[in-house]
């Protein structure tokens, strides 16, 4: 039975839709199970006789203790009161108020009396009665011309306030006194159902967002991870395509260029190795000649560029195949590593001593890793005189460093020095001999273990060879 798969489009079409829902139950939630928000509702009398009390307590005291007074005042009364020195001029008579609020003004003048320059009452937020005007609309037409326009009367029932409200009180002395609904907390508009209800869908958005891109990318992780180690591991394993969904043809063509490389390689391989059994059956045969010649300087010549050959030929067949590529890796102690290679090249003659641990134990190939060192080890004695080689460990990495004391290698011509057959004519000569190819090999095999070389030249002259590996 074949599984069904859900295309990159459907799963992103899929992944909106959730959003929707999810979205729209958060907006149902919020509103079934939130409380609705208290609405204040004030008594038009009780406000008129608190407001006259407030006024007169506030103007009787001192101008220094007013504020604290309309604090107290603001605690006692459940209102927002404050008083301010700046004056301020009175509204304007053209300003627009509904018939009910005017009401409310021309009662509290007459409760304070001659005692205060203005006052002023005016809605804040949706207004509690009509405004007038082209959009309000009276049933039946004319009665609104009915309706009491002057002071509460004594007889009148008492009525209720609903909405904001703005009352500013001028005092004798130039002074203001604002009277208005309790604010709410300052980060009271936070908790709000709208303000929930838009953080929930950034959060749930963003949750879902990230969760499809994740699903959707993962492929690209696995492609990312074969690529590099087609370039570490030439017979890395194939991409598994059936796990990458609508990446598969790009996991198949990543598998059909690791075949062609590995192809090419192969065929290069095989044929330098067919070309390399011809040689040495032509220079065997040829060194079996001279045997037969007298000894002279010309046998002599033969026999050193017979030599030489031999020596390019086994070089050049050492870069080319992967025999050392094809190592197992183990568990190797590098330092002690380290140790035998230099105390052979001190046999011999050399200058060469070691600064490090005697034992730093890594995962490695060990015959190919110590031929990489051993490459560069020579390098540095053939051109350098000396060579002073280093080990320590840099977190998950080791890092061996050999320097020399030669006249080093410009920066411009560093990268130069690890081309295969290159010798860098200005340091090198043909008396040290090789081909140069000891850095190209040595880079070679530190890159297939994932590691790198780098070559710089210190302030003290000479030149200096840093190998990094990781350690597992």
């Amino acid at each position: 039975m074949r599984k069904f798969r859900v295309g990159l489009s459907t799963r992103i079409a899929l992944t909106m839709l959730t959003a929707l829902l999810l979205l729209q139950g958060l907006n149902a939630a919020t509103f079934f199970f939130l409380p609705p928000p208290t609405q204040t509702i004030y008594s038009a009398r009780w406000l008129i006789s608190e407001t006259s009390e407030a006024t007169k307590k506030i103007f009787d005291v001192e101008t220094t203790r007013r504020k604290d007074v309309a604090k107290t005042l603001s605690d006692e009364l459940h209102l927002f009161i404050s008083w301010d020195e700046i004056r301020r001029e009175p509204p304007s008579p053209e300003r627009v108020a509904s018939g009910f609020f005017m009401r409310l003004e021309r009662s509290l003048r007459e409760s304070l009396g001659g005692s205060i320059r203005s006052v002023s009452v005016e809605p804040r937020g949706g207004p509690p009665f009509p405004r007038g005007g082209e959009n309000t609309q009276f049933v039946p037409a004319g009665f609104e011309q009915h309706l009491p326009t002057g002071a509460l009367a004594t007889n009148e029932p008492d009525i209720p306030i609903i909405g904001g409200f703005s009352i500013l009180v001028q005092g004798p002395d130039g002074s203001w006194l604002h009277i208005e609904p309790r604010r709410p907390p300052r980060l009271g508009p936070l908790f709000s159902p709208p303000m929930i209800t838009a953080a929930g869908a950034i959060l749930l958005i963003s949750f879902l967002s990230i969760w499809t891109a994740k699903r959707t990318l993962s492929p690209i992780d696995d492609l990312v991870g074969a690529a590099q180690r087609l370039g570490i591991d030439r017979n890395a394993t194939p991409v598994d395509t059936r796990k990458l969904g609508d990446f598969a043809v790009v996991g198949r063509a990543l598998n059909e260029m690791q075949n062609r490389i590995k192809n090419f390689v192969d065929e290069r391989t095989h044929m330098l190795a067919a070309i390399s059994h011809d040689l040495r059956t032509s220079l065997t045969r040829l060194r079996l000649t001279m045997e037969e010649l007298d000894e002279s300087a010309s046998k002599n010549a033969l026999v050193h560029n017979v030599e030489e050959m031999e020596q390019m030929l086994s070089a050049t067949l050492a870069f080319a195949s992967d025999d050392l590529k094809r190592e197992k890796a183990e568990r190797v102690d590098l330092g002690a590593l380290l140790i035998t290679i230099c105390d052979s090249f001190s046999d011999a003659g050399a200058c060469v001593d070691y600064q490090g641990p005697d034992h730093l134990l890594t995962v490695c190939q060990p015959i190919a890793t110590k031929r990489a060192f051993m490459n560069i080890v020579d390098n540095a004695v053939k051109y350098g005189m000396s060579a002073r080689v280093g080990l320590q460990l840099n977190g998950e990495h080791v890092v061996v460093t050999v320097k020399d004391h030669g006249p080093g290698i410009p920066d411009e011509l560093i990268e130069t020095a690890f081309q295969p057959f290159h010798r860098l004519e200005q340091s090198r000569n043909r008396e040290t001999g090789g081909v140069g190819l000891g850095l190209a090999i040595a880079r070679d095999i530190v890159s297939a273990q994932g590691g790198t070389i780098t070559l710089s030249s210190p302030h003290d002259g000479g030149l200096l060879a840093t190998v990094r590996l990781p350690r597992s």
